[in-house]
């Protein structure tokens, strides 16, 4: 039973961990574009480092969880 052991989903990230989380799933420029355009829709600066938990959220519901993380219930 040595299956690799999954990852809860953090709070939130850096666009440098988004990019780690999915980067054997797509582009780094195909993840950095589509976080900008989540946060230009929030009126968020796309300067910024740590996306913020919602943003997050939403382009984990978008792109599907990343390989190896699972969404820890929040009981």
């Amino acid at each position: 039973m040595n299956k690799r052991v999954k990852k809860p989903l953090p709070h939130s990230a850096t666009k440098s961990e988004l990019v780690e989380m999915y980067c054997d799933q797509f582009s780094e420029a195909k993840i950095r574009n589509q976080i900008n355009e989540i946060l230009k829709e929030k009126n968020i600066s796309k300067d910024t480092k740590i996306i913020p938990h919602l943003e997050f959220i939403e382009f984990v519901e978008t792109y599907g969880l990343p390989k190896g993380y699972y969404l820890e219930d929040d009981d």
